[in-house]
């Protein structure tokens, strides 16, 4: 299947082509919460495409693993380059027809006090986590279903604060006002805009950060149930969302109750 062609544009949405095989597109798609986000996809029947940066080992495991069930391409794009976004998803329409889903999971960003960042730094942590979505919503919603959904993928950093971590919460509380901004634009299409905002999770992004076992002991102790969010629980509040058609612009907290025992 070749989707390097850019196709072309138009200004809405678009009248679906193959209603039995919805396409969903993931950026950060190809590990961790995003790749636990596309299985739970392929299990549900959608094509997928998934966009990734580096880790190109990883990205053709997930590829190989997940075309057993589904369609599956993986296109390495930087989301700050909003020209590729609009050239990859035309590829994606040309070859399957309209987008149902868009997921913007790609995060990236500088882990430092504050007061010894750059404004380079600033500036590439919100271009990727908040500036990415806006690209991503550019090259989507013209090859969108009425009807379809975009999802952002926010942390409980948007309103809370953890060490080292200011350019990254302040990239996810741009990314929320984007959100919200977005649903309002989107309405007249009939797509739903919303992010999920999770606590911390065990993972291999979580060890990057210093103080990242901390935080998450931390939560297990506060939180109600004194045990750890898993990636599945962000799955299973994104396929909740896209079965609704009046959550728009919200943000769905998934955090155990950690933020009413403050």
């Amino acid at each position: 299947m070749n989707m390097s062609d850019s196709g072309q544009s138009s200004q809405g949405p678009v009248t679906p082509q193959n209603p039995a095989r919805p396409v969903a597109v993931i950026t950060g798609g190809t590990r961790g919460i995003g790749l636990s986000i596309a299985q739970k996809l392929a299990n549900e029947g959608y094509a997928l495409a998934l966009i990734y940066q580096r880790h190109h080992a990883q990205a053709r495991e997930a590829r190989d693993m997940l075309r057993r069930k589904v369609p599956v391409e993986t296109f390495p794009v930087d989301v700050r380059h909003w020209t590729a976004l609009q050239d990859t998803m035309s590829g994606i329409y040309k070859a399957w027809g309209p987008i149902s889903l868009a997921v913007h999971n790609a995060a990236s960003g500088v882990a430092r006090p504050l007061l010894n960042t750059t404004l380079r730094h600033f500036d590439f942590t919100l271009e990727v986590n908040a500036g990415g979505l806006i690209g991503l919503a550019q090259a989507v919603v013209p090859k969108m279903t009425s009807s379809a959904h975009i999802i952002a993928i926010s942390s409980l950093g948007a309103r809370v604060s953890y060490p080292e971590y200011g350019l990254i919460s302040a990239s996810k509380a741009a990314l929320e006002a984007i959100v919200r901004q977005l649903a309002r634009e989107l309405g007249s299409h009939h797509i739903t805009v919303n992010a999920i905002a999770a606590g911390p999770i065990p993972s291999q992004t979580l060890s990057h950060f210093d103080g990242g076992q901390s935080w998450l002991q931390e939560f297990v102790e506060k939180v109600p149930m004194h045990q750890p969010l898993s990636e599945n629980d962000v799955v299973q509040a994104l396929w909740y969302l896209i079965q609704q058609k009046m959550i728009n612009g919200q943000v769905l907290t998934v955090d155990g109750g950690f933020l009413t025992m403050a």
